[in-house]
């Protein structure tokens, strides 16, 4: 009798393990991080010209809180801080002059002229009341027209006189109003001299004796320096040149370099 055939075994296999889940390549990014490292690169050179660039407190200082030289200084007590009071001139050709080496000299020489006859006058100059006490006024007789008043004195008018700080008269009037050699002479000075501005000196010799007159304050000067003159001939025009606030002469006498009182001077010998 056959045995009954054995029923086959079944081999249960095992299960396979699962296959590892691949996780997904990252995708590349070499394209994209070349030339995002450029973009990079060139923002910090640009940055760094930009700072270099600029004045330092730009950098960081905000137009809106922008700070005065004053205020930079008080807050900080150790900064030096120089401003400068220049201002700006508007420049006119009245404000320069260019001249030749004949000019140059030209005013040098009146410069001189001027500076000299100013030591002249400051060193006669003494008071009145010592030189009337020893002094003769009366040179020629009254109306003789040796002595004639420098101006016409119907339309003038006496201002102030000899005083200690006042060497002569002032005698006011229009400008343009002529001025005359009180008697016949030679020309001394013809020119501006400190606060007389335009200015004459004439020397004269009336009866032997040395006097000498003085004009100031013209507008303008008629004559020139060693020109003869004769009593009564227009040597200038009236103004307000020099220290002076009002068109007049300014008329001053000497005798013997004596400093005398003008107008005196030309009641005794004018009329």
């Amino acid at each position: 009798m056959r045995q009954a055939a054995r029923p086959a075994s079944r081999v249960t296999r095992a299960p396979r393990a699962e296959r590892a889940v691949r996780t997904p390549r990252a995708p590349r990014t070499r394209g994209v991080v070349k030339p995002l490292r450029n973009v990079v690169i060139l923002a910090m050179v640009g940055g760094l010209v930009a700072t270099v660039a600029l004045p330092a407190y730009a950098a960081w200082n905000p137009e809106s809180e922008a700070l005065t030289i004053e205020q930079v200084a008080a807050e900080n007590a150790q900064s030096l801080v120089v401003a400068s009071d220049v201002v700006t001139t508007d420049l006119s050709r009245s404000s320069y002059a260019a001249t030749t080496a004949e000019e140059v000299a030209t005013k040098k020489a009146a410069e001189a002229a001027a500076a000299r006859a100013a030591a002249a006058s400051k060193s006669r100059s003494t008071s009145s009341a010592a030189v009337l006490s020893s002094v003769d006024l009366s040179l020629v007789a009254p109306g003789s027209g040796e002595v004639r008043w420098p101006l016409d004195m119907s339309q003038i008018k006496i201002g102030r006189g000899l005083s200690g700080a006042h060497d002569g008269v002032d005698l006011l009037g229009s400008a343009g109003t002529p001025e005359f050699a009180a008697a016949a002479g030679t020309v001394r000075t013809a020119t501006w001299f400190g606060g007389y501005g335009n200015g004459v000196i004439i020397d004269h010799v009336i009866n032997g004796v040395t006097v000498s007159t003085l004009y100031g304050h013209m507008s303008q000067i008629l004559v020139s320096p060693g020109q003869s003159v004769s009593a009564g001939q227009i040597i200038g025009l009236m103004g307000s040149t020099g220290n002076s606030t009002a068109n007049h002469l300014h008329f001053e006498v000497r005798i013997n370099g004596g400093l005398v009182d003008p107008m005196a001077w030309l009641y005794s010998n004018a009329g």
